[in-house]
């Protein structure tokens, strides 16, 4: 190895010594060109640089339902909207895949009384345009959610809050009452102060500015990569295009699609538990027989969770013992209440007056009826399918129906015009469930329509205390007394299902948490060229 070393040494000094001055032409021509591509070509081309830099940057096009609009986070409604919105706006505080709440636009905050916060901002943080980003922008956008005449979206993040400006960087919340969840409030997208609604463009502070919107199509542009949210009417036509290969990748399959679109080739699927949603089982508890606890408790009884999170959901996780976030610093117990019990269940049928004859449980020559409803999706029919052999199987006369989605959630749920609706749910990485459970949100988000005077109490103090310790007690009895009344069944954490071309390399899910964490390791792609 040493005489081998000695002899490519002795040789590189032979060929210096005869051709010393070719060689040092050579080098001094390599670092005039590079002085010339690296400094002086900028300065008097930049147009010309900033063209090849882009030309040679990657440009990943993913697939999504609906039409486009300029993102705003005050005013986005769709998933699509709200995940492009991630991209462009930051906030000033964002939540880690452990669910703590970790800083973003701002550098901390801190409590300062049992109503007030105060938030530190970074510096030299810029919009897209040049302009920097300072407190008044903080200011404009509580502003805008909190003015009725807007009807954001997170108006009820700053519902009953003052925000006052104390400088630049600075800038304090101040409560009507004590609300321990505020800092999660501030999740939301900054808007910028000097960019009104009424020439509105969206300038953010994120990863990726808005370079262009069509009637097809969203372009956003990073240093290191373009992404393209192309658009169709629906999944179905974008299934169709990933399969063409119009689109590098499509997110939202259910379990039941994935050997269908395995059969695409030339794909890699990427799949991740979503702690923060859930399916459900919505009982009606303002609707006949539902009104019942022990009826709500039989139906529950009777089936089998698992058995429907492994065949509906996959690799879905099952909700076991409470309904709280799959990542949440509440532990909650882990057993559940309702296994499987059909002698239990026909108990309790007995218990509030049903009988069983012949084939069905009858009270007063009335059977015993219900209908379920869901959105036309393959996940849910099979779920809906499940229920209705176990439900039947118990006794029950069972119907189903679908119902496009659009008139689902604009008529039928906030109407209540349903027994029994199986659904997915957003949930909160904070415990509070306030808005999804208390007395005073039944015509709201309270789905089931329950009421309770002990889960009010509940829901109300454990929002006034900021003691973890306390508010984990609270919840975890919250839980324990929400399974006791059985408004719903909470059947496990589904899974998002992304298909990637292959060509897209270095995807890593990782610190997945939300569907738009896909993008997170996005610094890291690198896309072949050609076909997808």
């Amino acid at each position: 190895m040493i005489k081998r070393l000695r002899f490519y040494l002795a040789l590189i000094s032979a060929i210096l010594k005869k051709d010393k001055r070719k060689i040092s032409f050579g080098l001094i021509t390599a670092l005039l060109l590079l002085f010339i591509l690296k400094v002086i070509l900028p300065v008097i081309a930049p147009q010309a640089v900033s063209t090849y830099k882009e030309f040679r940057k990657p440009t990943f096009v993913e697939g999504a339902v609906g039409k486009p609009v300029h993102p705003n986070p005050l005013f986005d409604k769709s998933e699509t909207q709200k995940e492009i919105s991630q991209l462009v706006f930051r906030s000033l505080i964002s939540v880690d895949k452990k669910g703590n709440l970790v800083g973003d636009l701002a550098k901390n905050f801190k409590k300062i009384s049992e109503t007030e916060y105060i938030f530190y901002l970074k510096k030299n943080i810029f919009w897209h345009d040049g302009v920097r980003f300072t407190s008044d922008d903080v200011l404009y956008t509580v502003k805008i959610a909190q003015d009725p005449r807007y009807e954001s979206v997170v108006s009820s993040n700053f519902k009953d809050v003052a925000v006052e400006k104390l400088d630049d960087y600075t800038i304090k919340f101040k409560l009507r009452e004590p609300f321990a969840p505020f800092p999660f409030a501030t999740t939301v997208g900054i808007i910028p102060k000097h960019v009104p609604l009424k020439k509105y463009k969206p300038i953010g502070t994120g990863s990726f500015r808005v370079k262009s919107i069509t009637k097809e199509r969203i372009v956003l542009a990073s240093k290191k990569l373009n992404v393209i949210f192309r658009f169709y009417m629906n999944f179905k036509d974008a299934k169709i295009a990933l399969k063409l290969g119009e689109i590098h990748a499509l997110g939202g399959f259910t379990p039941q699609e994935v050997s269908e679109i395995k059969k695409f080739g030339n794909k890699n699927i990427y799949q991740h538990v979503l702690p923060y949603r859930q399916a459900i089982i919505f009982f009606n508890t303002r609707a006949d027989p539902l009104k019942s606890k022990e009826v709500r408790q039989a139906l529950t009884y009777s089936i089998n969770k698992v058995s429907i999170a492994q065949l509906a959901g996959g690799e879905a996780a099952v909700i076991s013992g409470n309904q709280l976030p799959l990542i949440s610093w509440v532990t909650g117990t882990k057993k559940d209440r309702y296994e499987l019990n059909l002698e239990e269940a026909k108990k309790l049928l007995k218990r509030v007056g049903f009988e069983f004859t012949k084939d069905s449980w009858q009270k007063k020559d009335k059977k015993l009826a219900v209908t379920i409803i869901s959105a036309d999706d393959p996940e849910l029919n099979t779920i809906v399918n499940m229920l209705k052999e176990s439900w039947t199987g118990l006794g029950l006369v069972v119907k189903s129906k679908t119902q496009d989605v659009e008139s689902l959630h604009k008529e039928i749920i906030p109407n209540r015009s349903f027994q029994i609706l199986v659904d997915f749910q957003e949930i909160p990485p904070d415990p509070d469930q306030y808005v999804l459970w208390h007395t005073t949100q039944v015509r709201e988000t309270n789905i089931t329509g329950i009421s309770s005077a002990n889960l009010d109490k509940l829901l109300e103090d454990a929002r006034k205390v900021d003691d973890v310790k306390k508010r984990g007690e609270s919840y975890n009895l919250f839980t324990t007394l929400l399974a006791d009344e059985a408004p719903a069944v909470f059947l496990y954490y589904p899974q998002y299902i992304w298909f990637v071309s292959k060509k897209v390399h270095g995807v890593d899910l990782t610190n997945f948490t939300t569907p738009f964490d896909r993008f997170a390791s996005y610094k890291k792609w690198r896309i072949d060229k050609g076909y997808f």
